[in-house]
């Protein structure tokens, strides 16, 4: 019985106490190198699912690389920054980030809890069988590492991709910090959708004839309306002038009828004037009266490309900060980047009456603001796909404020990144048109954090004239001592004790303030080629990244763009992708749905076996599901292939290694197995090498079940139950189990890994001890036999034969004329070309069909089978029919085959 949940922790304690992995890196030291680098997990509670389906084929492919005689030491990692720390951290603490005072404590607390979850995570990614350098993992805040990162910010900058500015970017007002793109994600949310019209006070003169002139604007987002800066229009369009009670309102032409239904209204056309025109008209913002004294005065009419003819008005209102497009539309005009609003999502004093208020929960108000002022033509709603913090959850916001940027188009870098992509093999395919599109497409990479726990951004900045001080020679010096202590000091120690006392700025004072952000955790993770592959492993780029499908805008990104800005190269040569893990009706796992399936579920129910087993059979390049009842199929094939092997084992207990025949000395029928077995070898050595696991795993099964369960082990077992002990007939059957389980069991232990090492100690305990101490200490190597195709044509039509025979005896077993194949007497009928063939092989023919007689007769036609009751009685030991039995009168209710095999045994007793 398999009881994996109880067998598989003994294997796992083999291991460690022969220490197997690290003899598996010293036996192969000297080989070529295959390097996997890990993308680290986060460390902030137990493993999922998915984590167990990711590391899982990280092991797929380290141990397959490793019996096909490559080096391939895995180094795991962990991702231990960043804010999802912070957060459960505050919750235990019962704190907000406000309330943080000691820094250098909370950061502290942050380390013990990051690597609480490094411990757990680590046993448990062991218990599903995973190799790896365990003990030496790489841990994004080492001393060392911290010090690594801060190393490539500081190229970076020396290169000119690092840059300080005031952008629009993501912000989470509940997480009170910038987003990068990749800490964003997309759903469903429904918004005020409104209609506002905005007075105009300079126009075209051939607009003068139309009194209480207005432009009107469409938006989602009535919180924004405080910061509008501008509106608008796309020059090349036309735009309708319609008669609205006593206002003339402008609306794009091609939008008029959608406006007239949300208005319901049927207004009269007056005229119509191009975009361009329209250009440098000035408005009166409708909430102007609101705002401080400094921001009292018109806005203008600009022209940007971004205004479709889709939705709204055809007018849009330009907010610059809070909005990307926007941002870049007002410094194109020259327009002032205007964000009323704090860290936390609050109106700061800038937005007058509106101070002090949640910006979301201000809607309603500023709706009845623009009510009150007779500038609100519509309003409603929408549900649309809106950006949301990937951590909290919550609605995000665009937020214009001072922040750290790595450039993406210095220096060519967004060409080369597109370049170096079409270098790297991307499985599946689709990986390079989606990274590519997301390259196209991103911005610069926001890397400044407003938060505690991660690496500091090493700069600082003169107090008197706020010049940012650029000393390449002393940030370094910084990151030497980051290296020897850890990043700690920078929070805790006055500025002067970090540059000396003596430093000074050009202008002359020595007065310095500290940068207080942190670097964004995607650099830090995105930095670990720098750190493992080539400092410590000096292989880069890295032979394989393999992470799930969403990395794409992630870490395979979020790694390149440093690699080739500081060394014009991926670092990655494939890169590898899978889809998420779904429950069985295609539903994404969530507690509130009751659907959530834990590895430690599986592992406690049927075994880390069984989960490894349905990762191989799972199509992983897409999404894939998971369910008991899912799991009835890898359950069912893991007990024929289990079965197989203990055959195989049961049949060789007592076999006397030393007897072993060769190649040459084995029977026909043994040496074709060696052939379909080394057949077995290549293919599942090509779908090891270009990842095909499921086709690996189906075609070892389909061997075990068709090739040997069906066909030779029920063919071979008269040569194993009745022949004589020491027969060269039952040698030739034991020497080919022999080779055929020792292959089996190492291509197959990639996968089963726990099943192919139980069964390999009992092969070293019952058969040969002589062999390697784990079944991970071979190569997948062929049999060494040269191809016969004699031999071969042979069994393949004699394989032919017996398929037609086995057609025939079961139609006679449905007649009730037999019940086993051993009491039917088969005539093969054929023609003269099969005749001889057939006459010539009769023997293995009835042995091939597991019958008792066979004869052949010629005919005219192709090839015809006959089945009839077999003559004489049938032996008691080999259960075979024979019109012989008692010839021998020593053994009077024998066959003559087993007479023989017992006098043969009494021989050797």
């Amino acid at each position: 019985k398999a009881n994996l949940s109880q067998k598989e922790p003994q294997i796992l304690e083999f291991w460690k106490e022969k220490d197997i992995y690290f003899k598996i890196n010293e036996r192969n030291k000297k080989s070529k190198k295959y390097f996997l680098h890990d993308g680290p997990p986060y460390a902030n509670g137990h493993i999922h699912i998915g984590h167990s389906l990711n590391k899982i084929l990280k092991d797929f492919v380290i141990k397959s690389y490793s019996i096909m005689g490559y080096s391939t030491l895995y180094i795991p990692g962990w991702d231990c920054h960043g804010l999802p720390i912070e957060q459960q951290l505050l919750k235990e603490l019962k704190l907000s980030k406000r309330h943080i005072n000691d820094i250098p404590t909370f950061r502290k607390k942050a380390r013990e809890f990051a690597m609480r979850f490094i411990n757990i995570q680590k046993e448990e990614f062991k218990r599903l069988g995973v190799f790896a350098d365990w003990e030496n993992p790489y841990i994004t805040m080492s001393n060392e590492y911290e010090a690594t990162v801060v190393k490539a910010f500081i190229e970076l900058y020396e290169k000119g991709y690092i840059e300080r500015d005031k952008k629009t970017i993501y912000w989470c007002p509940v997480c009170e910090t910038a987003l990068a793109d990749a800490e964003v994600e997309y759903k469903d949310k429904v918004s005020h959708s409104i209609f506002v019209k905005f007075k105009l006070v300079k126009f075209p003169d051939k607009l003068s004839s139309f009194n209480n002139l207005h432009i009107v604007i469409w938006t989602t987002t009535p919180w924004t309306l405080p910061a509008n800066m501008a509106a608008a229009v796309n020059e090349n369009e036309y735009y309708s002038i319609i008669k609205l009670g006593d206002d003339h309102l402008i609306v794009a032409k091609k939008l008029l009828s959608q406006f007239d239904e949300i208005l319901k209204i049927e207004p009269e056309i007056m005229s119509e004037i191009k975009g361009e025109e329209l250009v440098n008209s000035e408005y009166i913002a409708p909430l102007v009266d609101y705002l401080d004294e400094k921001h009292k005065y018109n806005r203008k009419v600009i022209h940007t490309d971004f205004v479709d003819m889709t939705t709204g008005s055809g007018i849009v209102h330009i907010a610059p900060g809070h909005g990307e497009e926007d941002y870049f539309a007002g410094k194109k005009w020259g327009i002032e980047v205007f964000c009323p609003v704090d860290e936390s999502g609050r109106f700061t004093d800038e937005a007058g009456s509106l101070r002090g208020k949640f910006i979301f929960d201000a809607n309603e108000e500023i709706i009845e603001m623009l009510k009150n002022k007779n500038t609100l033509l519509s309003r409603g709603e929408i549900a649309h796909n809106y950006p949301h913090c990937w951590r909290c959850k919550n609605p995000v916001i665009f937020r214009a404020t001072e922040q750290w940027f790595l450039k993406i188009d210095k220096n060519s870098l967004r060409e080369k990144l597109v370049n170096e992509c079409s270098r790297v093999k991307w499985v599946p395919r689709s990986g390079y048109e989606r990274i590519t599109s997301m390259i196209n497409l991103r911005p610069d990479w926001c890397l400044s954090r407003q938060r505690y726990w991660g690496t500091p951004i090493i700069s600082f900045y003169c107090k008197k004239c706020g010049r940012v001080q650029k000393d390449f020679q002393l940030f370094k010096k910084i990151a030497d001592r980051i290296s020897r202590e850890g990043s700690d000091f920078w929070f805790s120690e006055d500025i002067h004790n970090i540059i000396g006392k003596d430093y000074k700025c050009e202008c002359g004072s020595n007065e310095f303030e500290k940068e207080k952000d942190i670097l964004d955790v995607w650099l830090d993770s995105g930095v670990s080629w720098y750190n493992v592959c080539k400092n410590r492993e000096n292989r880069y780029p890295a032979d394989l990244y393999l992470e799930g499908s969403d990395q794409h805008r992630g870490w395979f990104q979020t790694s390149l763009i440093p690699s080739v800005a500081l060394n014009s190269v991926a670092p990655y040569k494939t890169v590898l992708t899978h889809g998420f893990v779904l429950d069985e009706n295609g539903r994404a796992m969530h507690k509130s749905l009751g659907n959530v399936v834990s590895p430690q579920e599986v592992i406690k129910k049927y075994g880390a076996e069984i989960l490894r087993l349905w990762v191989a059979l799972s199509n992983w390049n897409e999404d894939v599901r998971i369910s008991d009842k899912l799991l009835l199929i890898p359950i069912d094939m893991y007990r024929k292939i289990r079965n197989t092997f203990r055959y195989l084992l049961g049949n060789l207990s007592g076999f006397d290694k030393s007897k072993k025949l060769s190649y040459d000395e084995m029977l026909d029928i043994d040496r074709y197995m060696i052939y379909k077995l080394n057949l077995l070898i290549e293919k599942t050595s090509s779908d090891y090498a270009d990842f095909r696991y499921r086709d690996a795993i189906k075609n070892i099964s389909d061997f075990c079940i068709i090739d040997l369960s069906s066909f030779y082990l029920d063919v071979s077992k008269d040569r194993l139950y009745t022949m004589a002990l020491n027969s060269k007939e039952r040698l030739s059957v034991q020497s080919a189990m022999y080779d055929i389980l020792k292959s089996l069991l190492v291509i197959t232990s990639p996968v089963l890994s726990f099943t192919s090492e139980e069964a390999w100690q009992v092969l070293r305990k019952e058969v040969n001890s002589s062999e390697p101490e784990s079944v991970f200490l071979n190569d997948i190597k062929l049999c060494d036999i040269p191809k016969n195709n004699e031999i071969i044509d042979k069994w393949e039509k004699i394989i032919g034969i017996r398929n037609m025979v086995l057609k025939e005896i079961e139609n006679k077993r449905k007649d009730g004329l037999i019940g086993s194949s051993l009491e039917a007497k088969i005539i093969i009928n054929c023609d003269e070309k099969k005749y001889f063939f057939v006459k010539l092989n009769i023997e293995d023919i009835r042995n091939a069909c597991i019958v008792s007689q066979a004869e052949v007769k010629k005919i005219s036609s192709d090839i015809k089978v006959e089945v009839f009751k077999a003559d004489g009685e049938k032996c008691p030991r080999c259960w075979q029919w024979s019109v012989n039995i008692g010839s021998n009168k020593k053994y009077p209710q024998l066959c003559p085959k087993c007479a023989d095999a017992m006098e043969r045994n009494s021989k050797n007793e």
